[in-house]
């Protein structure tokens, strides 16, 4: 009798837990393309270099691996944006033979859950490059209607979005002038 109780009162309590603390996030993408004019080792150079995405990513003023010294997968780096917020980030994927990396978020002041980007890199002969920087996502409060103002989808995807064209156009330059 008691243990039917128990499972009575389970279930009421159940029904009072909003749907929304068990809705699935919802994954966010977005994708930049840029094509350069350097050959694809010259801006493979660049970002294939994964500690050194403060050359090239003008969100980044400052970054630096600090597990591993060299790329490969598990290292670690960390940046400091312009705002002076820090984020770490580690490299779960490198392919420096078909010139493509992916990494993902691993503290700090993160603007997504779930965060994974891949930068890849295609030959497009007579010296060019198209660059592609992609990268899924959920917002940081997936569950919660309406999100923390900042957080709800299209601004989510709009700052990536941003950052990632804001890189590709840096890149761009840097790769083309040297």
């Amino acid at each position: 009798m008691k243990m039917k109780r128990i499972v009575r009162l389970a279930a009421s309590l159940a029904l009072l837990v909003p749907v929304a603390a068990f809705a699935q996030a919802k994954e966010l993408t977005t994708t930049q393309v840029i094509r350069i004019k350097a050959t694809p080792d010259k801006v493979w150079a660049y970002v294939g270099d994964f500690g050194g995405i403060s050359r090239w990513f003008p969100p980044a003023v400052e970054s630096k691996l600090v597990l591993r010294d060299r790329n490969e997968l598990g290292a670690i780096r960390q940046l400091v944006r312009r705002n002076g917020t820090r984020v770490t980030e580690k490299l779960v994927e490198y392919d420096p033979y078909n010139l493509r990396l992916t990494y993902t978020y691993v503290d700090g002041h993160v603007m997504a859950s779930d965060y994974f980007s891949t930068v890849s890199l295609k030959d497009l002969g007579n010296g060019e490059t198209e660059v592609t920087w992609g990268g899924r996502f959920t917002r940081l409060a997936y569950w919660q209607e309406p999100p923390p103002e900042g957080q709800d989808d299209a601004s989510v995807i709009a700052f990536f979005t941003g950052a990632y064209k804001a890189g590709l156009e840096t890149l761009k330059k840097v790769a083309e002038e040297q």
